[in-house]
This record gives structure tokens, sequence and C-alpha cells, in this order.
């Protein structure tokens, strides 16, 4: 089974090679990459992908004879899809095929780092095995609790506090220790509160609204964590975070 400290393997491809170098020479900087093979061509790629076990493509679009994006559509079950291209107007049509991520040359390292940690996340969420609940002591009982039920989690010293959907459960773990246990939909929204992103009823704010419970925000990772929250499904008009 998959774990976080597996390497990803990656290919890339561009007809380019200072391209090809360039993104080569970022996948070496990052610890759960590896550099499997490079590719000056979709034909190319095609052949390494039929005989080698790849998990990331970083894929040029504008490639002759064949293009990234037609070579994409043609692939049946591809590994996880990142495009590069030099040209804006390929972006809409990159998103349309469900790649995950569009990089725009030139690539910083920073963007490209923060498109391999969404590679990362969404490799481990195909791959590995979901276990739906935990196990806690509460009081003399081991107490099985489903994470669906989980709505807050708040620090209270040496202890948390599990607040579900009809129970509230005291046990004696810090945040980090419960944390590692917990699946992508939780987050941190402050140093004493993990919440259930599932579970929000509203943004207000710096504090989101769980049923009864307004719990404040991070000032320094506002941002980050109202994205997170919405995924990108808010649509108000002239709205500032």
């Amino acid at each position: 089974m998959p774990t976080s400290n597996s390497k990803l393997k990656c290919l890339v491809i561009d007809d380019e090679e200072l391209a090809r170098e360039g993104l080569a020479s970022y996948v070496e900087q990052i610890p759960f990459l590896e550099l499997t093979a490079t590719a000056s061509s979709a034909m190319e790629a095609q052949e390494i992908i039929d005989s080698t076990s790849i998990d990331i493509c970083f894929c040029d679009i504008n490639m002759p004879y064949l293009s990234g994006i037609d070579w994409v559509k043609s692939i049946k079950n591809p590994p996880i899809m990142i495009l590069t291209t030099a040209y804006t107007e390929y972006a809409l049509e990159g998103y349309e095929i469900n790649v995950l991520d569009y990089l725009l040359k030139p690539i910083s390292f920073d963007r490209f780092y923060k498109s391999c940690l969404k590679a990362k996340e969404q490799y481990l969420k195909e791959n590995t095995d979901h276990v739906e609940f935990i196990f806690i002591k509460v009081d003399q009982q081991i107490k099985k609790i489903w994470f669906n039920e989980i709505k807050i989690i708040e620090a209270q010293n040496n202890y948390i506090n599990i607040v579900t959907t009809n129970h509230k459960y005291l046990t004696h773990l810090t945040l980090k220790e419960l944390q590692s246990h917990l699946p992508n939909n939780f987050i941190k929204v402050q140093k004493s509160f993990i919440i259930n992103k599932d579970a929000v009823d509203a943004i207000e704010g710096n504090c989101i609204l769980i049923d009864k419970h307004l719990i404040s925000i991070s000032r320094s990772n506002k941002t980050e964590i109202i994205n997170e929250l919405t995924q990108g499904n808010m649509v108000i008009k002239g709205l500032k975070i």
C-alpha cells in the first residue's frame, strides 16, 4: 500500500531540451519525487508509459505532430497529468480534459512545488486504503468513532475534546497525535482546533460556524484556509478575504 513516504515516479515531456532539463532538475530537488524518464515527443512518451510505471507526467502542450492535449485525450487510464506551456489560451482546454494542474512557462520552483504537493495528495487519495473510523480511549472504554460524525476537535491542554453529531468525547491525546490519523477532509484552522470541512455551515468574518459553534480562523493562514474550505466553489462579487 502506498505511504506518504513513497516516491512518485515522474515523466517529463517537452520537445525543447532546455525545458526538459529545467523540469528534470526541479523534480530532483523534491524528496518525494523520482525522475524515471524524459521524452521529447508524445510518441516517445507513449512508449515509456506502455513499458514503465509512471505516477506523474509533466507534459508540454505545444509539441509537433501530436500536441500534449491530444495525447492525453488518447490515453486510457493516464497517470496524474500536469500540463506545461508558454501559451495562456490553452489553460481552459487543459482543465476540460481533467488534468490536475496547468503550469505557465517560465515555471518558478515555488509554483512547481505547489503543483507537486497537489499531485502527491491526489496520488495518496487514489491509492491509499481508506479507514472510516478511529478508536480512542474514553474513561474506561476503547470507543469507536466514525470520521463522518466528527465535527470539531478542540485541544484542551494534554487532552482533546471531540465533538460529534450527538456526543462529546474527552481523551488523553494531543491534536498533533490525532491529526496524523485523520482523513483529508479535516483541516487545522488554528492552533487549538481541527474541523471537519464537510461540517462547516458558514464563514462569518474571521470565524467558522459549525452548528452553534463559532471557531476563529488563524489570521496568518485565513486566505489559504477559506480557499481550502470553499474548494473554489465560492461565487461572490466583490468579496475580499
